[in-house]
This record gives structure tokens, sequence and C-alpha cells, in this order.
């Protein structure tokens, strides 16, 4: 598989964040299984993201660089582009992420 380039826009793992009347999307941050290492979601379409995370999991579009610039600013140092879980991968739902929204 090909790396996204610096400037290809990729799709990553997001979840809505309330604060006082304003709502703004917050990119998250995984753990891998058995070692606990946090770890950066990037896809390469929103289609693959969608398969693997759901119908229902918030997301960013943003250029490589400055994704991999605000995971070095949050101390991770490790990028799965396109990865593919089992069924264990948290699964947002629409009243899940209707409620994260509200919450402030």
């Amino acid at each position: 598989m090909e790396l996204p380039a610096d400037g290809d826009t990729v799709f990553v793992p997001a979840r809505p964040v309330r604060v006082g009347s304003e709502r703004d999307p917050a990119v998250e941050i995984r753990r891998l299984a058995g070692s606990g290492e946090p770890v950066g979601l990037a896809f390469t379409s929103a289609g693959a993201l969608v398969r693997t995370l759901g119908p229902f999991q918030p997301w960013l579009g943003m250029p490589m660089y400055a994704y991999v610039a605000w995971l070095r600013t949050q101390g991770v140092d490790r990028v799965q582009v396109d990865p593919v879980y089992a069924a264990d991968v948290h699964g947002w739902d629409a009243a899940t992420v209707v409620a994260a929204s509200e919450e402030g």
C-alpha cells in the first residue's frame, strides 16, 4: 500500500465536543490492543473509514501533514493507514453521536 503524501487529504475519526453553545469536532486517538500505545488512524477515503469504523463514526478530512503534526503535539508517534479491525472496535450509533454533541 502506498502511504498518503503530505498534501493528500486523509479521513480521521473524530467525536463531537460541545463547549458552551459551540459544537466542535475533536480528533480521536485510539490505543493498540495489548500494548496500549496511542495511535492515530488515517483513512484514504471516507468509504474506507465507514467500512472499518461504521456509518455513524464522526470524522474529519485534513491534509496528512497537518494530521501528523497534530499527532506529534499529542505525543503520538504512530499512524495506521487504512487499518481493518474486527468487530471489537468502538462503534458509534446515531444516539451516541447526538448525546456526545449535547454534552457540555
